[in-house]
């Protein structure tokens, strides 16, 4: 959905994607790589430093780099730019009030009505492919419901966070109170994460309700599901109170309606019974359970937590089959973990991708669908990760450089720290270079000072510097996965 920001923030979230992945680029080389012009550049800087400070884009000798104070992570400019742009305040401000007329809004967004009718304009070309419409007679979000709520909900997540919503603290205060008694209730566990996601996303949806956007037809709950919460004078009456509607079974069938309607598994015991009612339902979980141990097997990982994995695979899969494949606006910091983790064991992605496509054929995951499989999997798989580590595979550097030994020593610690157990280091014992060159087909690579280095065979050479740079660094990682990667094919 970045597409929705105009053309002045879209080239500050280019900006600020470049810096924060390459550090002390120069005025040229940025304007080479984005194409835009260096005067552009300048005022684009200047701009974003406006706006997102305490973080902000310095400059040195050496070149332009992203300042993140220590308290903040890239999440915060990410925010920033959301809170700059007009196009999501106006998206949001008609989320929030429905009696806006164009003056009005105008007025408060700071903009002329000209402008506005503009920005709309540019908005629905951009919403249509979500089913979304800004309409201007009145001034409302149209169109699909669960792709405006999707929409809302991850604005809301990127610009203020999860615990920070911008909702009445009365409101959130009922809710919680309300949601902590059904868990409780129905023996359910919610943790910090899980209490905040599902409080934002039923304050989106109550939003709606309450102007009138959302009315279920059929407002009855299917058997074995507790309502006693209608019953609880107590609680009913607060949400009364603080929300001005009644807590009737309509309400709360619109509000509860979308884990029922997508066949969402409250805990793995109702999986189950889903499995036993639902054919289709019983496939995706024998797929899925047959992907868990083809992984297992063939990562010799065991799975502590199987159940666990998969009622979370299974209901993202639920939650989501009604909405399009984007489940983020600017930044998708589940797949900035994946990237992260993955990049690093190659060989895993290798295996994932052969399983799914052996298990759900070519067309069963996209690469939005298989991320987020891939992100639950690292985050929910006990020890996935430390397993992977241990697994990773090593290859083996020698190191002959034009030093004494101390020197060489030093080198060798430095690798160690840099590679962990990806490396196997060792110091050249020999004394001469052609004698080395004998013995050189034992090493995978060769770390050296000495420049030119060449062997017949087929290891590589990386000439570093007398202590390794940045640019060392990456050349070594680019040789391992290399030699990685080829080794799994």
């Amino acid at each position: 959905m970045k597409n929705c920001l105009s053309k002045q923030h879209l080239r500050h979230l280019k900006i600020i994607n470049l810096l924060y992945s390459n550090k002390n680029m120069t005025l040229d080389k940025i304007s080479f790589t984005l194409g835009f012009n260096s005067r552009t550049l300048r005022k684009d800087i200047e701009q974003i430093n406006d706006y997102a400070a305490p973080a902000e884009i310095l400059s040195s000798k050496t070149g332009f780099y992203t300042y993140i104070p220590m308290n903040y992570n890239i999440d915060y400019l990410y925010a920033a730019i959301l809170r700059d742009s007009t196009e999501f305040s106006l998206i949001e401000e008609i989320f929030f009030n429905e009696n806006h007329s164009i003056d009005s809004l105008s007025e408060k967004l700071f903009i002329s009505s000209s402008t506005l009718r503009r920005t709309i304009s540019y908005l629905n070309k951009t919403l249509k492919k979500k089913k979304i419409k800004i309409s201007s007679q009145p001034l409302i979000l149209t169109g699909s419901e669960p792709e405006i709520c999707n929409l809302i909900i991850h604005v809301m997540e990127e610009k203020y966070g999860i615990a920070n919503i911008p909702f009445p603290k009365i409101q959130v205060g009922a809710l919680d109170k309300i949601l902590t008694w059904v868990a409780k209730t129905n023996e359910q566990r919610l943790d910090f994460c899980e209490l905040n996601r599902l409080r934002l996303w039923i304050m989106v949806i109550l939003t709606r309700v309450r102007n009138g956007h959302i009315q279920a037809k059929d407002a009855k709950f299917p058997e074995g599901i507790d309502t006693s919460l209608l019953k609880n004078k107590v609680l009913t009456g607060l949400f009364k109170s603080v929300f001005k509607i009644e807590l009737t079974e309509q309400v709360a069938y619109s509000l509860f309606g979308i884990f029922i309607n997508t066949k969402f598994a409250f805990n793995y015991e109702h999986l189950e019974k889903l499995v036993a009612s639902d054919d289709a339902v019983k496939v995706s979980v024998e797929k899925n359970s047959q992907l868990l141990d083809t992984l297992s097997n063939r990562l010799d990982i065991p799975i502590e937590n199987k159940e666990h994995i998969l009622i979370n695979i299974y209901n993202t899969v639920a939650l989501s089959t009604n909405l399009s494949s984007e489940n983020y606006i600017l930044y998708n910091s589940n797949q900035a973990l994946v990237n992260r983790i993955t990049n690093q064991h190659p060989y895993f992605t290798d295996i994932l991708n052969e399983a799914l496509k052996k298990i759900f054929g070519t067309t069963g995951y996209n690469t939005h669908r298989r991320d987020t499989l891939t992100y639950i999997l690292l985050t929910h798989w006990r020890n996935l990760a430390i397993h992977l580590q241990q697994g990773t595979p090593t290859v083996s550097v020698g190191i002959l450089l034009d030093t004494d030994i101390e020197h060489m020593e030093l080198i060798k610690d430095e690798l160690h720290v840099r590679f962990d157990n990806k490396f196997n280091v060792s110091i050249a014992e020999e004394f001469t270079l052609p004698a080395f060159k004998k013995n050189a087909s034992m090493y995978d690579i060769i770390v050296t000072n000495i420049p030119g280095l060449s062997f017949k065979n087929d290891t590589m050479v990386v000439c570093i510097s007398m202590f390794p740079t940045p640019l060392d660094i990456k050349n070594l990682q680019n040789c391992y996965d290399k030699l990685t990667s080829s080794s799994d094919n």
